[in-house]
């Protein structure tokens, strides 16, 4: 039988080597090696490869920021004797990220304006980048929202940094899961941080990057709702520890709830009065919208006195109701009920007062869009009110 010739890896690792398998080459740990999970090592010199060159790089994988699957690459030199250094022969695959580089970049230039105005921008940033590196989880959801932010910043390359936020995003949460927070006081600050960023982009990106199918669009939308509401959950009895810890400068304080009167609070409550006399509701769903529509009010009356409704972007009024709605209400929203989806048409005012803000831009009048399309023109009576306060798209 004649032998099938085939190409030699003159270039491989080591262990493939010795084990006399064919080697992809792929720097720094190969495929054999990885599947393996054995320890990778490369001759320095890639042009004369000898059993006898003693200079190895080696390359062990374990559990950190950097490499697929949330690995890091440690790489170690061991030589008999040192030489002096010289430059690299040949570079078959780039030493850096450059797309990391750049996203981290657009971070820590303070090019992204996490939560509000009102906030030190600087001071947000420069805490924020102290607990990425110590924390795996927090650095690839900060670099996945700055890649969210540069596809609503340069639409022409959008997909192109949708698709890699959609894999940091993943990442930062399949490490999360992996992290313990039990009786862990030091995590719960980067958790908290963790989650707010992941919060305010779970959110927003529903809205930038919108289903054509209206159900699967509100589907999502109450999946964003919930995972904000689990930051509460989440935060629990340490809140108290969050507000009086080293971040508590990042955080904007409620302030004084004011008792306004103008449009949006008599829009409100306007729509308080429909549904409390409503027939056709329960006692429980009439309790429940109530609620809900306190809370926007209370959201509204409680921004900053110097803000006003000019678009002024403002994150705690998007953020802020999202997290404090009842589970009830939620579930009511999940089912369709075109009474929750009225009351979530109201929220698109808050939206549009914030639309200033990067990650809002049009959602508000994205969100009445759609309520108004999926209720259909039976129930524009009881849009009439939002639809005249937020400009169709």
């Amino acid at each position: 039988m004649i032998r099938r010739s085939h190409k030699k890896s003159r270039q491989g690792c080591t262990e493939c080597k010795q084990s006399h398998k064919k080697c992809d080459e792929s720097r720094p740990a190969c495929v054999n090696c990885t599947t393996a999970q054995k320890q990778c090592s490369f001759s320095r010199n890639t042009n004369s490869q000898s059993p006898n060159d003693k200079d190895l790089i080696s390359c062990t994988e374990t559990d950190d920021l950097t490499g697929s699957g949330g690995h890091h690459i440690s790489i170690t030199s061991v030589s008999s004797s040192p030489r002096p250094l010289t430059p690299a022969a040949t570079v078959t695959e780039p030493y850096v990220n450059l797309l990391h580089l750049e996203l981290f970049h657009n971070v820590a230039s303070n090019a992204i304006s996490f939560f509000t105005d009102d906030s030190p921008r600087d001071l947000w940033v420069t805490t924020l980048l102290q607990y990425t590196f110590a924390y795996p989880f927090l650095m690839y959801e900060t670099l996945a929202i700055s890649a969210f932010h540069l596809s609503i910043k340069h639409p022409s390359k959008s997909d192109f940094y949708l698709t890699e936020s959609t894999a940091l995003q993943s990442q930062a949460l399949s490490l999360f899961k992996s992290s313990s927070f039990i009786d862990n006081q030091d995590k719960i600050l980067p958790a908290f941080l963790f989650s707010s960023v992941l919060g305010l982009h779970f959110f927003c990106e529903t809205f930038s990057v919108p289903s054509l199918d209206l159900n699967a669009f509100l589907d999502r939308l109450v999946q964003s709702i919930q995972l904000l509401r689990g930051i509460r959950a989440m935060v629990g009895d340490s809140w108290e520890f969050i507000k009086n810890s080293e971040i508590k400068p990042l955080l904007v304080g409620e302030g004084p709830v004011v008792d306004r009167d103008d449009d949006v609070t008599h829009a409100f409550e306007d729509l308080y009065a429909n549904i409390s006399q409503s027939y056709t509701l329960s006692a429980f769903e009439i309790k429940v919208y109530c609620e809900a529509i306190t809370k926007l009010i209370w959201v509204y009356n409680s921004r900053p006195l110097n803000s006003v409704s000019d678009g002024r972007a403002n994150a705690r009024m998007v953020m802020t109701w999202p997290i404090t709605i009842s589970a009830e209400y939620t579930e009511l929203l999940q089912k369709r009920k075109p009474e929750a989806l009225v009351v979530l048409a109201y929220f698109s005012i808050l939206l549009h007062g914030s639309r200033a803000l990067w990650a809002v831009g049009d959602a508000g009048r994205f969100l009445l869009n759609v309520i108004g399309d999926f209720l259909g023109e039976g129930w524009d009576k009881w849009l009439t009110i939002p639809r005249s306060m937020v400009p169709r798209l």
